[in-house]
């Protein structure tokens, strides 16, 4: 019987381990695909418009990257993390609705008082209307992935990545940067109506009905995961600010072409990392804490390893790669290489201890070290940029995210030893 029992248990075991690879494929498929083009515009745009356009765009993508997240408002994480079912899915999807709406308000009005041009304040706006719909989209692939229906969410993806990009080259080649991004919007549009919405609403088990006391029971918790991800994308946006007016718009665009590289490795794991964070949640609630210790250790062990390997193999690759990808122009900005790659693996390791911590939903300790990381770039940007050129923005956010991460890394452990003491006295 034992041995019987023992057969079982492997297959079960090797079933889920095969069906978490496929789930992981698929979404890493789907989201790489996606984000790939996105971060590729910028490529593009400065390919063909130049240097200064670049600028102008990831000036607006940043700036809207703060409404878009009051937008999605941090359910995203919360949603896939609610294993037990608290709320139904048309509650979400109408609490989605409420906080676009609410996103929307709250960027027209902060508009206007940015002082920015007006092409770029033009840019702005219709790339808000591109970061809605995302975040619309968003909330209905994250009902597929509650019914772990990856491989619709990975060719959602990989269709509007490929028609947005695609749409996006085309209209830019004869018309500015502003008709591109709504041309991009209007490739979107049909693939979220009449793909996404369908293969959501008629999941089995999808439940429609919509419980108005529910959304403030949603937006409570959500509120710190949005304030920590407002913290984060406030200082993305405050690097590129204080280099657009320190020097200009021209620069900020070389600046923000290198630094799209610091998205790589956070690009490449973060769909794992989504996959992970139901496995922690129902990790942390059976209290398999030594489970929860080892994988954390192991996970900041392999990060560790491969930023310094990045770091010292980007002086054999990185002159040749920054000449393939943006122009024989930017080779002079070429020393913003290694610190973006360096700040690329704090960024990941830090999202890795954030996402932990989403899973065993403490809040308020994700809020505090997004706050400090976010006051520290307030502080030193500045005058890092002004005593290290443009380095000193990428400076910033290394000691940002070394505080960040050293607050959450405390926190977890903490926890942890705290909870394994209580149970252990309980057993």
């Amino acid at each position: 019987m034992d041995t019987a029992a023992g057969i079982i248990v492997l297959k079960l075991s090797s079933k889920l381990n095969t069906r978490f690879n496929q789930n992981v494929f698929y979404n890493s498929l789907g989201s790489f695909t996606y984000i790939f083009f996105q971060y590729l515009l910028t490529v593009v745009i400065l390919r063909v418009k130049g240097a200064e356009d670049a600028g102008v765009y990831s000036l607006a993508y940043t700036f809207t990257n703060i409404f878009a997240t009051i937008a999605t408002f941090g359910m995203g994480n919360y949603q896939i993390s609610d294993v037990m079912g608290r709320h139904t899915d048309g509650t979400y999807i109408a609490t989605r609705v409420c906080t676009s709406a609410a996103a929307l308000v709250c960027f027209f009005i902060t508009l206007f008082f940015t002082g920015f041009p007006r092409g770029t304040l033009v840019c702005c706006a219709v790339l808000m209307l591109y970061r809605l719909l995302e975040g619309l989209s968003g909330v209905y692939l994250c009902v597929l992935q509650k019914f772990e229906d990856y491989k619709t969410i990975s060719v959602s993806y990989c269709i509007k990545g490929g028609l947005t990009f695609l749409t996006f080259c085309a209209t830019l080649y004869f018309f500015e940067l502003q008709q591109a991004i709504f041309a991009m919007s209007a490739a979107f549009l049909p693939v979220f109506l009449l793909f996404d919405i369908p293969r959501a609403v008629h999941s089995a088990g999808f439940t429609a009905k919509a419980v108005k006391r529910d959304i403030a029971n949603i937006l409570f918790p959500s509120f710190v995961l949005v304030l920590q991800s407002l913290s984060y994308f406030c200082m993305t946006f405050f690097t590129r600010y204080i280099i657009e007016k320190t020097y200009s718009t021209k620069e900020l665009g070389y600046f923000s072409s290198i630094t799209l590289i610091m998205l790589v490795l956070p690009l490449l794991t973060g769909p794992a990392l989504s996959v992970l964070i139901p496995g922690f949640s129902g990790l942390y609630a059976q209290k398999r804490y030594a489970v929860i210790r080892r994988m954390t250790f192991r996970a900041c062990v392999c990060v560790a390893v491969v930023t310094a390997a990045l770091c010292a193999s980007s002086l054999l690759w990185g002159r040749f790669a920054l000449r393939l990808l943006f122009g024989e122009e930017i080779l002079q900005y070429s020393f913003l290489l290694m610190p973006t790659l360096l700040a690329g693996g704090f960024l990941l390791g830090c999202g890795m201890l954030a996402g932990i911590l989403t899973a065993m939903r403490r809040h308020g300790s994700l809020l505090t070290a997004g706050i400090a990381a976010a006051l520290t770039v307030v502080l030193c940007c500045p005058a890092l940029v002004r005593r290290f050129y443009m380095g000193g923005a990428i400076y910033s956010l290394i000691i940002a995210y070394t505080v960040q991460g050293i607050i959450t890394m405390a926190v977890i452990i903490r926890n942890i030893k705290d909870v394994s003491a209580v149970t252990d006295n309980e057993i």
